[in-house]
This record gives structure tokens, sequence and C-alpha cells, in this order.
């Protein structure tokens, strides 16, 4: 056995004892030292060659002789009989994206399921909302997780797929022979919805890739099986293609899995126009660029032949590495700066205009995680959200934040626990008293109302105005006629204190589609009226999407980024709203949670001259 499949049995260990309710002391152990094993340089069978297995960091006497069974054996008599004792359904609710063994225990203990039909039954009649910790985003995925296993779909959204590719990229490195690996794709690229998982894979000779990632945990089926290529089908049903290359080929085959096939076929157009080849370019040992270019060369694509302008003189190292946009560490940066452009960062490799503004030197500094300076939608306790105003604003404030505002639910949205007029006044009341408590961090009391049937808001401008920040979102009257849907929003832009639209379509990422909005004319409206748009961040939304996006910032409205938290776990969803944003082209000034609070406060309705009643 291998460092990493001693350690996927070690933490199958941990799992189950956690599922059991074992002393959470010994449960760490067990996940410490599979850590360790992932982490180790050196063989675990060279350690235990030399009785030397206990200077394993965290492994002790008894970890020890578990592992040396799983060296001699191949099993674990001990991991076989945790397997009997623990309800096999609890082990497939492991499976579910977002479901740690401490959630299923939880759910086990509180609500005694112990078949995947039970936890559907719970999440449709909404009692997993109803244990300490958990909400209705908890149901939510659980729900998609289960739709995911009960059928492989051609596409998951990238809050699934991304967190599974940047797990197999760290247990890749920890295979013997594998030097470096890239997650590509339309992972890197950040698509809001991907077909597969995308790996590239530097090795040596004799390297075991095959050999271990066929044993994966995850992994349910082995659809092809390759010297320099391995596709793997997981339980969720996701599919992962690994390309295996010497380490020599890495730059070249990174670019080529990265894609879009638009965006690499319209460079080797470029380059062919300037009379270079692939390898011209230094990408020649890349078997699939080569086929890619013969194809071109044949006259497939005759339509898109460019042409392109001449490059009147090689492009200069500050511009090919422009600061903020990865160029310095991406591998596979070579390519452009063989052809002297700057570096296209994945993001924006669509055929979209990219490779002329690169051309003219106007490829936008996009913004980055970095930039952020807060978040402008998240809930509390006080309506559907798990944890405290002042646990929020701590979550935040480490995560380097200097504002966020508390939007908790207008009192209409029963399901989500709406906030009544006496419960705004004691919202309001805290986050006065954490103000003054506070150091670092600015509350601002804000509102998420909702934009009822009619047209109306939740509250009457007379609430509303005492609002520091109000976003309106459509909550319900999905199936409403485009018309219907199209006269709430413009009420909303419209309306003196609404100050940002919060997920504009509705849609819910393979699981329900946009209600019936006209997208062009909400950003024509927005820009009209000085609304703010909101790119929601939660993986299952992200609403605006990049499209979208691009549009608005064409029309010069400005955007938030915000993650709709409903814990502090969820703040990290703003990682998929930057991501939609780069895709969108945005700049760091075209977000107004990059800003110092003093600009966004100048720039809130409520603070503008012209729309005081």
């Amino acid at each position: 056995m291998t460092n990493l499949e001693l350690a996927w049995a070690l933490a199958e260990m941990g799992d189950l004892l956690e599922l059991k309710g074992e002393e959470p002391f010994k449960v760490r152990a067990y996940h410490r030292a599979a850590r360790s094993l992932e982490n180790l340089e050196e063989e675990a069978a060279g350690l235990y060659a030399r009785g030397a297995l206990e200077e394993i960091p965290g492994v002790g006497k008894n970890l020890a002789k578990k592992i040396a069974e799983l060296l001699t054996t191949g099993r674990s008599t001990f991991l076989e009989n945790l397997r009997r004792e623990v309800p096999p359904g609890l082990r497939e609710m492991l499976a579910i994206p977002g479901l740690g063994s401490r959630s299923v225990r939880q759910i086990y203990q509180g609500l005694g399921l112990t078949t995947l039909a039970e936890l559907e039954a719970a999440a449709r009649e909404k009692r997993i909302r109803t244990l300490p910790g958990m909400g209705s985003k908890t149901e939510l995925a659980i729900l998609r997780g289960l739709d995911m296993l009960k059928e492989a779909q051609e596409q998951v959204p990238l809050g699934v797929a991304r967190p599974l590719a940047l797990l197999f990229k760290d247990q890749l490195l920890a295979v013997p022979g594998v030097e470096q690996v890239a997650i590509a794709g339309s992972v890197r690229r950040g698509k809001e919805m991907v077909g597969d998982i995308d790996l590239v894979a530097a090795v040596q000779p004799g390297h075991r890739v095959t050999d271990v990632m066929t044993r994966h945990p995850q992994v349910k089926e082995v659809l092809a099986m390759e010297p320099d290529h391995l596709a793997l089908r997981t339980n969720l049903g996701v599919k992962i293609e690994i390309i295996m290359v010497r380490p020599e080929d890495f730059a070249a085959t990174l670019f080529y899995a990265t894609g879009s096939r638009a965006h690499r076929r319209a460079l080797l157009r470029l380059a062919a126009s300037r009379g270079l080849g692939v390898a011209d370019l230094g990408l020649a040992t890349s078997r699939w660029l080569a086929e890619e270019e013969e194809m071109l060369a044949g006259g497939e694509e005759k339509d898109h032949p460019g042409p392109y302008p001449p490059l009147e003189a090689p492009g200069t190292l500050a511009t090919i590495l422009q600061p903020g946009n990865g160029a310095v560490t991406a591998a596979d940066a070579i390519f452009y700066r063989r052809l002297a452009l700057p570096y296209i960062v994945p993001e924006l490799r669509e055929d979209r205009g990219e490779i002329a503004a690169a051309l003219r030197g106007e490829l936008p500094r996009l913004v980055t995680i970095e930039d952020i300076r807060a978040d402008l939608h998240m809930h509390s306790r006080y309506s559907d959200g798990v944890e405290t105003i002042a646990g929020m604003a701590a979550a935040a404030r480490e995560r380097g934040y200097s504002y966020i505002a508390i939007t908790d639910h207008s009192h209409s949205l029963v399901v989500a626990r709406g906030l009544s007029v006496e419960q705004l006044k004691a919202q309001r009341e805290e986050i006065a008293r954490l103000n003054k408590e506070l150091e670092g961090i600015t509350i601002l009391a804000g509102i998420e109302v909702d934009i009822l049937a009619d047209g109306r808001l939740d509250y009457e401008d007379e609430i509303l105005r005492e609002f520091d920040l109000v976003i309106a979102s459509i909550h319900s009257g999905f199936r409403q006629e485009g018309e219907q849907i199209m006269a709430r929003l413009e009420a909303a832009l419209r309306h003196p204190w609404v100050d940002i639209l919060g997920h504009l379509t509705g849609r819910m990422l393979g699981r329900r589609r946009p209600y019936a909005v006209d997208v062009t004319r909400v950003i024509e409206l927005a820009a009209e009226t000085g609304t703010i748009l909101e790119i929601n961040a939660s993986p299952d939304r992200l609403d605006l999407n990049d499209a979208a996006v691009r549009l608005a910032k064409e029309h010069g409205v400005p955007i938030a980024i915000n993650t709709d938290a409903h814990d502090p776990h969820r703040l990290a969803d703003m990682e998929y709203g930057i991501l939609t944003a780069r895709r969108g082209w945005l700049e760091p000034a075209d977000v107004v949670n990059t800003w110092e609070l003093d600009r966004l406060l100048a720039r809130l309705k409520r603070n503008r001259a012209q729309f005081h009643r």
C-alpha cells in the first residue's frame, strides 16, 4: 500500500469512529495521522521495514500496529469491524458534498435517519433545519447531492466539481512518481457548470497513478485506462480525466487541457498568421496541440481565418506579466510569451475578445479575492441563519473585511423566519451595540426585502428608510409571466430605498431554471436608476452569470459580489463570485465591495440627493 492508500484507510476509520460517537480526541488522532501519511516524503513501507512507523507525526504504538497490518496483509480487521458496526446508509451519506461525518452523526442522532431515502424525505419536509447549525441551504445541498447520486448528470455545478478537483489534485501529488499536478478544463476557467474534471500530472517513469487512483474510495467506475490517460467516475457521477505527461510536456499540455477550444484555436490561427507553428512556440511536445494544428492546417474552420494585425514589436516584460493576473507562476504563460502577448488568465479564455484586447494592450486588471473589503449580503439567527451577528462579524474580520451588511429576510418570507417590525428594532439595537464594542469592522444594518407578487416591497417606506442598505429580491411567484416578473423588478429598481437587486434570475444551478426575466432590460434599468446588481456567489446560484456581468460592466452598472452566507463557513463562497466576476471582465473599481466604506455609503441611493423624497 502507498502512503495515500494508507491515509484513506485511516481517514475512513476516523470518519466511522465519529459516526459511532467516539471521543473527539480519538477521531482527531486518526485524521491527523492520515494527513501525516499524505504528506510523508518517504513511503511508510520503508519505515515499517526499519521498525520506524512511530516516527511518523501523530502515529503511536496503536496506530503503528494498524498501519503494519495494512502494509503486510492489504486489509484491516479494525476497519472491517467498524464497517459492520456503522449502518451502511450513514457511510453512503458521506458521499454527499458538504456532509462530513460530524454532520451525518448529528442527523443520525437528532432524527434517527439511517438511509438515503429517509434523509431525502427529511430534507424535503424541512426537518434538517431543525438541527443545531443546519439550515435551508444544508437541505438544498443534500437534495442536490442525492439527485447526483441517483443518476450521473452530464454537468454539475462548479461548487461540486471544484472541491472534488482540489481534493484529487492534492491526493495525486501524494502518489509516488508524481512531480506536479494542475487543474485544467472548465474548472480552471471557472465555468458555472462543469462536464468533467480535467487534471494534468507531470510524472516520472514507473509512477503509480493508475494503480493508486483506480482504488480511490470515491471512485465508482474506471471508464478508460491508457498509459497517459485515466478516466474515472466518482460516486457522485462526476467524471475525472487525468492526463499523465513527462515533466517537460507539462506546460504545453496544461495550456491544451485548459481550453477553451475556441480560444486555443484562435491563438493557433494567430500564430499561423505570423508563420509560427506549435514547434516555434515551444509547445510541440504536446501531441494534442500538434494534432490540432494539423486539423487547422487541413482546412478546418476555414470561416475563421483571422486576420490579425501584425506585431510591430515584442511585448515588454511589464505587459507580459500583468500584475494581478497570475502570469508569474502560471506554467502555461510561455505560450503567450512566445507570441509576445500579455498573459491571458484562464477565466478569459473563451474567444470573446480577449485576444484582440491582448493585442491592443487592453486586458483588464481583473478583480481578485484580495481586493474584497466586505460582504453585503448575509443572514444571522434573526432569520434563517445559524450564527449570531457577532459570530458573522468575527468570521468576516478574520477574512480581512473592514465592513459587512447583515441582511436578514423580511417578514413575508415565513419559511425563512422573516423579521417582524419588533425584531427589526431589536436587531438594529444589537448592531448599534456591537459597532461600539467591536474593533476593526463595521456592521451595516441591512435587510433583504421580498419583492411581492404585485410589485410592492415587504415593508413600508417608513421602515425601509431606517436601514443602512436594502437588497430587494424575488423569493416567490417564479411562474409568473415575463411581463409580471419584469413589472416587479422594475418597481424595485425604481424604488428610492432599494440599493441592490439580489440574485436577479432566481435560478438554482442544476435544480431550478431562471424565471422569465429580460436581463438586458434589467441592466438598462439599473444603469438608469443607479441600482447596484449582485453576483450572488453561492455556488448554487452564481447569479448574475458571466455574460450578464460583462453586459452590466459595459452599461456602467456597479456590481456587488455577495455570498448570501447563512453561516460563517459560507463566507468562503466569495471565491466563486470572484471567478464569475473575472469571467465577466470586472476590475476592482467595478465592484462596490472593493471600495472604502465611505465611498460605498455615498454611492447608495439613500445618500444621493436625487433619490431623497
